[in-house]
This record gives structure tokens, sequence and C-alpha cells, in this order.
């Protein structure tokens, strides 16, 4: 399997998920150290690990992540299109330049990786997962460029899963809730209990998720279990999409 934006949080969840299932497992970041520093912990996990800095808005970047791929295992069964920018801004704040960078990379990333596999996952049984996010029809103010990302997430994973379903291939995308992906931001002390106190008030479990609850979430949608599941956004937000909510200080 292959997971990108695997140096933190969720994407290292999920490759972590997967490794200590056994699987051979392809990490990709654009922050090398990060990801360097999360696959040492990994490997002796279970199965195989590999990893490799590249951009996923960049056409030449995937065409070297699907040849290193393809030299490694020569196919490849599950895609996880998990890179993204965190990004918020007031829409006439956003300049060019920072518009194009968070949908470059979080939808255009998700196509070009999506487009780059498909030789390698073209098979009966093969699944791509797109995180999408509780943001892409349950907006705060200054989500425009994050929100469209999401949005258009949603979307694509529709159209791809029917282009998809003739050739066996599922294609699904997990939408996270608030998850708990900077534990030492705030620092430990008042402001982060007060910030996930406030996040706490407004989800109806009562809680921030853990990284791992959406790996999980991803293990079953490219599992047997979920043979018959494509075309759909699976919500892992603790009920969070199905209130209205008001806007959330110091989120």
């Amino acid at each position: 399997m292959l997971v990108t934006g695997a140096a933190r949080g969720i994407g290292a969840a999920i490759a972590a998920a997967f490794a200590e299932r056994g699987d051979t497992t392809f990490m990709v970041d654009i922050d090398g150290s990060g990801l360097t520093q999360h696959a040492e912990l990994l490997r002796g996990s279970g199965g195989a690990v590999h990893t490799m800095t590249a951009s996923v808005a960049d056409t030449a970047g995937v065409a070297s992540v699907t040849a290193w791929v393809e030299a490694h295992a020569g196919r490849l069964d599950i895609l996880v299109n998990n890179a993204a920018v965190p990004f918020r801004k007031a829409f006439f704040d956003t300049t060019d330049h920072e518009w194009d960078e968070v949908l470059g990379v979080g939808l255009r990333g998700a196509f070009l990786m999506s487009r780059g596999c498909w030789p390698l996952l073209n098979r009966p049984g093969s699944c791509i997962v797109n995180i999408s996010s509780v943001h892409r029809n349950r907006l705060l103010p200054g989500l425009a460029a994050y929100g469209a990302t999401k949005g258009g997430i949603d979307a694509l994973t529709k159209a791809m899963a029917l282009d998809a379903a003739p050739y066996g291939v599922r294609v699904n995308a997990v939408a996270p809730g608030f998850i708990d992906t900077t534990p030492d931001w705030p620092p430990p002390g008042p402001t982060r209990d007060e910030h996930y106190r406030q996040i706490a008030e407004r989800v109806p479990a009562g809680a921030c998720g853990e990284p791992d609850d959406i790996a999980q979430a991803v293990l079953w949608l490219t599992g047997p279990q979920a043979r018959y599941v494509s075309g759909t956004v699976l919500e892992v937000d603790g009920a969070l999409a199905a209130q209205a909510y008001p806007p959330l200080k110091h989120v």
C-alpha cells in the first residue's frame, strides 16, 4: 500500500496500521526528515517500510513515485491520498500562490497520484481511499481554499469510483472531524486544555478523535468486509457533521 502525507498525523497513523498488519508500506511526503523519523519507528513492526520524499502536486514527482513503487513491488493494492496543506485565511486575503498550493497538493495531488498509480492498481480488488474532511461542507470562516479542496475530493471520489468500477477497483473517501494530530500544540497547560475543551463542547461524542480512528476506517474500507462499498464518503467525526455548529474559537 502507498500513503501520501505520511510524515505525521493521520497519514503516519494509516502507514502504521498497515505496516503493523504486515503489509509492504510505501510512505511519501514532502517532509523528508519527518518521514524518515516515523518510518524508523515502524521498521520491524511487521511489513517492509519504504519512504520517498516527493511532491504529489508535481507531475514529475508523481512519475518518480510510481516508478519507485513499480521497481520495489511491481504492483499496488491500496493507494491512500492523504497529503494536504492546512490553511486558514479569508478568501479576500488569499493569494494566488496560496490558493494554488492548497488545491495543488490536496486536490490536484490526489488526481495525479491516482492517475499515475492506475497501471499498478488496475485489477479487481484494488482500492483507492481519499482523505476528505468534515470541512468539505461544514465550514468555518477562513476555509475557502481548504473547503474547496475537500469538496473537490468528494466529487473526485465519486467520479473515480464510476470510472474504476468496471475494472473491479473501489474508490472511497474518509471525512475526519476534529482529530488530535498536534499533541504538542498548543503546549501542554491551560491553553491546550481550553483549546480541546472548546472542541469537546461542540462535538456530540464529547472529544476529539485520534489519528488511529481514521486509520481503522481506512483499513475497513480497503478490506473484504467492504467489498461492495464504493463511491462513498465515510464520516468519522463523532457525529459532528450530523449537527449544525457555531464557529469555534482558537481552532
